[in-house]
Order: C-alpha cells, then sequence, then structure tokens
C-alpha cells in the first residue's frame, strides 16, 4: 500500500489538536471506503470494561434518537457539524455505547460514513473499546474500521498498541502492525528495535521498513525492482512489492512499453520464476496480443522464459487469435520442439474442446496435449465425461494409455473403489504400468478402509501383489498399527515372494524395532534368514546406536549371525560404522564363515 506524505501530516495534526471536530473530520478523509471482503476473527479479544451506568444508558437512550437524525441528513458538512455537537463532551463509555447502537440501525447510505466516524472519535478516547466494537461490525467492515482503529492508536501510545497487535492472528496482525508504524511518532531507532525483539515482529517491521523505501523509488521501476529483489524479506512479500512496481508502471506508462517493462523483467528478475511470472502475467494482461508480438521480436532467451505466461494470459482473453497465431505452419516450423512451451497454457485452457482443437496440434505434439487435457479435465469433470472422450480419442487412433492412467489416479482421490474397479475392467492388467496404477487406486482406500482395500487385493491373483501395496501405502503414511495387523495376509508366490526390504525400513525408521522382531518370530524358518538380512541395512543405516545396543541381545546366535554378515556386507558399500564398531559386530560371526 502506497501512503502518503500528505496523509502522514494531516493525522499528526489531528493527534496534536485532539478535539473532536478536526480529529475525526481528518478521519473521515483520511480513511478508505473500501474494505476486505472475510470471516476469520482475530484470535485475541481485549477485554472491554462494563458499559455505561443506568443514569448514562437513559441519556442515550435520548442521544440514540438523535443520531438517527443526524444519519439522514443529506450534505456531509451538515452530517459532521451535528455529530460534532453530540459527541461533546461525551465519555468513553457514551461513545462506545453510541456506536454500537448504530450498528444496530437499518442500511442507509450515510450509515457507513457515520460509523467510520464514531469509531475514529472512540479510537482517539479509549482504542481498546474500540477495537472490541470492531469485530461486532459486519466482517466486510473489519478491515477498515481495523486500520482506523490501529492509526489512532498508533498516534497515541504506538507501544501499547503494538503489544496488543502482535498477539492477533493473521491477517489482522500484519495490517495492524502496519497502520501503528505509519502513524507513530515517538518512536527512535533504539526503541524500535527493542519493541520489535521483544514482541517478536521483526518480520512485520521489516515488511513494513522496505514499503516504506518502496514509496520513495516506486516510479524509478529499475531502482524499484532491484529494490525488491534484494529485500530481505519473504518471497511472497517480494512479489507483493514487484505487482505494486509493476501495476504503477502499468498505470504510469500505457501500453506502448511493453517491451522494455519485459526486457527490465528479464534483466533483474530473470534468476527467480516465482518472482518475475507474476510481474509477466501483469504485463501481459494489459494487451496480450501487442504483448505476445513484441515478445517474439526479442531475445531468444527472453522469449524461451516467456512465452508460456504471455500465451497463457492471450489465450484466456482471446483464445481463437492465439490459437490461430501458434497452429501456423511458419509458427510450429520456426519453434519446433519448443511448441510445448504454449501447448500446456492451450489445452488447459480450451481442454473442454479437445476433439475440436486437436487437429490444429502438430503431429508428434498429440500426445501430450491428450494428456495434458485429461489431466485437467479429470479435476474438474465427471468421470463418466472423461472416459467418453477417452473413448472417442481412442476410436480415432490416438494414443490414450497414460492419459486413461492419469484418469483413474485422479477419480482415486475422490472414489478409489469406483475407480479401481472400472481399471480392472477395462484396462491391460498385463501392463505393468496398468498394475501400478491400479495398486495407487487400492492405497488410496486404504488410507480410510484398510481391510476393504486388503479384501479386494486379496481378490486379485497373486502375481500382482496388490496387497503389498496395501501395505506400503499405510506404512508411508505412517499408519503403522493397521499395516501391521495386515502384514501376515500378504501372500508368497514364486512369482511373487515377500517382500521384507521396503516393510523393515519403514518400521526401522519409525522406531518399530520390536515390531520388526515380532515379525520375524511369525516366519517359517525358511524364510527367516532373508527376513534378518533385510533388516540390515535400514538398521545400521538408520539407527546403528540401536543396532549396537540390541545385537548381543537377540534371541538366537543364528539371528545374530545372520544380521551381522549382512551389516558387514553393507559396510563394504557404505561405511557407516568406526573401526572398534566394526570389529563389534564381526565378533558375532563364527571364524569359519568370515
Amino acid at each position: 500500500m502506497i501512503k502518503t506524505q500528505q496523509n502522514r501530516l494531516l493525522l499528526v495534526l489531528a493527534s496534536l489538536v485532539g478535539g473532536v471536530g478536526l480529529g475525526v473530520l481528518i478521519s473521515f478523509f483520511v480513511f478508505p471506503t473500501n474494505s476486505t471482503d472475510t470471516s476469520d476473527s482475530p484470535l485475541h479479544t481485549i477485554q472491554e470494561s462494563p458499559s455505561a451506568n443506568n443514569n448514562e444508558q437513559e441519556t442515550l437512550a435520548n442521544v440514540s434518537s438523535d443520531l438517527e437524525e443526524i444519519i439522514v441528513l443529506e450534505m456531509a458538512s451538515e452530517r459532521r457539524g451535528a455529530l460534532y455537537q453530540l459527541l461533546e463532551q461525551r465519555s468513553g463509555d457514551q461513545v462506545a455505547e453510541l456506536l454500537r447502537q448504530s450498528l444496530n440501525l437499518d442500511y442507509s447510505k450515510n450509515l457507513y460514513s457515520v460509523q467510520r466516524l464514531l469509531f475514529a472519535e472512540l479510537a482517539r478516547i479509549d482504542p481498546e473499546k474500540s477495537l472490541n466494537l470492531v469485530w461486532e461490525t459486519a466482517p466486510t467492515r473489519w478491515s477498515t474500521f481495523l486500520n482506523i482503529v490501529a492509526m489512532h492508536w498508533g498516534m497515541v501510545s504506538p507501544e501499547e498498541a503494538l503489544r496488543t497487535f502482535s498477539l492477533f492472528g493473521e491477517p489482522w496482525k500484519s495490517q495492524a502492525i502496519e497502520a501503528v508504524f505509519d502513524n507513530q511518532r515517538s518512536f527512535t531507532d533504539t526503541t524500535i528495535a527493542e519493541v520489535v525483539q521483544t514482541l517478536d515482529i521483526a518480520d512485520h517491521f521489516a515488511r513494513w521498513n522496505y514499503d516504506t523505501q518502496l514509496e520513495a523509488v516506486i516510479d524509478e521501476p529499475r531502482s524499484a525492482y532491484n529494490l525488491a529483489t534484494k529485500a530481505n524479506t519473504s518471497e511472497f512479500h517480494k512479489r507483493s512489492m514487484l505487482l505494486d512496481i509493476t501495476n504503477r508502471w502499468i498505470e504510469r506508462a500505457g501500453t506502448d512499453d511493453i517491451s522494455s517493462m519485459l526486457s527490465l523483467a528479464y534483466e533483474i528478475l530473470n534468476e527467480s520464476r516465482g518472482l518475475w511470472i507474476p510481474v509477466v502475467t501483469a504485463i501481459a494482461a494489459m494487451n496480450p496480443e501487442l504483448a505476445w508480438e513484441q515478445l517474439s521480436s526479442m531475445p531468444t532467451e527472453l522469449q524461451q522464459q516467456f512465452k508460456r505466461y504471455v500465451f497463457k494470459v492471450w489465450v484466456e482473453h482471446d483464445p481463437e487469435t492465439a490459437i490461430q497465431t501458434i497452429t501456423t505452419k511458419e509458427y510450429v516450423d520456426a519453434e519446433g520442439s519448443n511448441f510445448y512451451s504454449v501447448l500446456i497454457p492451450w489445452i488447459r485452457a480450451e481442454a473442454d474442446r479437445l476433439l475440436e482443437n486437436l487437429e490444429l496440434v502438430p503431429e508428434n505434439f498429440k500426445t501430450s496435449a491428450i494428456n495434458l487435457a485429461v489431466d485437467h479435465l479429470a479435476k474438474s469433470s465427471p468421470p463418466s465425461e472423461v472416459i467418453e472422450l477417452l473413448a472417442q480419442l481412442k476410436l480415432q487412433g490416438n494414443i490414450v494409455d497414460d492419459a486413461t492412467e492419469e484418469l483413474v489416479r485422479t477419480w482415486s482421490l475422490d472414489d478409489p473403489i469406483a475407480a479401481f474397479e472400472w481399471a480392472l475392467e477395462n484396462m491391460d492388467q498385463e501392463n505393468w504400468m496398468v498394475q501400478r496404477t491400479i495398486e495407487f487406486a487400492l492405497g488410496r482406500l486404504s488410507l480410510s478402509n484398510p481391510e476393504r482395500a486388503m479384501e479386494l487385493a486379496l481378490e486379485q491373483p497373486a502375481d500382482m501383489a496388490l496387497e503389498q501395496g496395501v501395505v506400503m501405502t499405510l506404512l508411508r503414511q505412517g499408519k503403522f498399527d493397521s499395516a501391521l495387523s495386515l502384514i501376515p495376509k500378504i501372500r508368497s508366490s514364486p512369482e511373487s515372494p515377500r517382500y521384507y526390504d521396503g516393510i523393515n525400513q519403514f518400521l526401522i525408521v519409525g522406531g518399530r524395532i520390536d515390531d520388526v522382531l515380532a515379525l520375524a518370530d511369525g516366519l517359517e524358518e525358511s524364510e527367516k534368514r532373508l527376513f534378518y538380512s533385510s533388516m540390515a541395512r535400514p538398521w545400521v543405516r538408520f539407527e546403528p546406536e540401536s543396532l549396537l545396543e540390541r545385537l548381543p541381545k537377540l534371541p538366537t546366535a543364528e539371528m545374530r549371525k545372520a544380521i551381522a554378515q549382512s551389516v558387514l556386507s553393507e559396510q563394504q558399500f557404505y561405511p557407516y560404522l568406526t573401526e572398534a564398531e566394526i570389529e563389534f559386530i564381526t565378533s558375532f560371526v563364527p571364524k569359519k564363515t568370515n
């Protein structure tokens, strides 16, 4: 937000005069009428003192009718003058009660402006009462009224104001703190340093400080961009500063200087895509077709960076012209493989017209276009519509395997059973990629209903090993107890033997070593040695101290030997242990087997 020195001077004058009339009048002119529409209340509320006593209530009952008469006055100057007289000599409790009564009045075009004046007067007298009343107003008014309170509190008692606002949640915390810093005049550099450290608001002060510096150079784009990119603040705040600079430049220069704008953005911002994307988008939005035309005559490396984002804006504004431009033979031949950079925003913007537009896509990009479109549509359209689209595309001879897999994966996020069953009936299960997709759908089901997921897995051929996928999904999500209850159900076959490496790694990294050892107890003797060996790598890699402590305590010599041998074998490739630790591990391997 760009503030002017004139506003600050007016506010200082208001605080010095301290009277109802000038203070309220200045607040009327300084505060904007727009506000942020939000519904999240702050985390902190000040305790309000008791309301006015009975005598005050009786007096205010009469005053309330006067307020309604003031609100209906047509001329702003008449309303202000009448309000000054009404508020003269009123205490903070009286003004607070009057403001609260105004919140129950029927809406009129003058009510909001009168309430702003009342908030300004109460904030000058008793900012805590004024702040409490902010949250009794409509949420769409909170932003404006909070600014009023923070501004006046910052002029009167900035440290107390900052202490209160530092306890708020966002976005109110940042907004109020910035308003306090904008309007306080009593802090020295030393005092500010102490306050921001004590209240842990150094980040907020830094943002305000950079915004203040930006005011001085915002009409010099090069200096302003350099300031924003080098600012020691968050990436989000940097983007906000850059957009302020860009919008100001656009406002002043119009559309005649697009190429210079893009050139400067590339020169200063090209190292960080996260910073230049919103800037380039804002520049292109002025006149997308002109931006594209000027971009096409600029250096190749600049085009490669910005083309996709300029085209994205263009295809959203005028898809027909944009698509016609990039699908000419001249353009395709000139750009070659770089065509993909504009294919992405085009297809995403026009995904629902894929069948109509696909003939415009160069042959070697059609599969990519199909994949992009289905990826986009699967997230926003019913699966039946996407299935029908895939069927039509396949009838036309297009390759839709990858797109079909993407549909199933996206579908699985909302309805994993339906996606799983459809995939079993309609996809080639001999394809290992299809098996992975089916496994993904079942894995999504396992997160909400692991028992049902295991039932469905066991209904399929053992060589698909879908039950292993169920267990591994649970382990990856840290659902160890559910996974452990299902591990005994994993089938073993010549084509798909039991796999313990992944299971053991997740359990050991999760600190569930006792559970791993318990699994070993339930195995056939012929399987145990393979299981012990599979324990060694994750154990020595992730929990070496536990390994050294527990190895001597393992129940059988065969178990200790198998694990020790595997650890020593692993040590040849990855030196996890010291010489002394290797000697200790070696002691568990009989000499004749060394």
